[in-house]
């Protein structure tokens, strides 16, 4: 939940006084190398995601692709 809302406010464009708030809080619950953690990336890549925005550092962690358009008809008629 840290990860989720320390990127959601990054992302909203909290001031940095917030942020830094938020930065001691995860400090305190996780520890002074919480940018490393791995739940705190998840949560961070969780929200970058819904907002369009590549992974941090994991391998094949990028943006949901965007469904495709309809095919057109004369595809789904005749199954191409």
């Amino acid at each position: 939940m840290l990860g989720i809302k320390y990127e959601a406010a990054r992302i909203g464009g909290v001031g940095e006084a917030a942020l830094a708030t938020i930065e001691e809080q995860i400090a305190r619950e996780v520890g002074e190398n919480w940018q490393s953690d791995e739940q705190i990336i998840r949560g961070r890549n969780a929200v970058r995601r819904e907002h369009g925005l590549p992974g941090l550092g994991e391998p094949g962690d990028r943006p949901a692709p965007v469904a495709a358009a309809r095919r057109p008809l004369w595809r789904r008629v005749l199954g191409r």
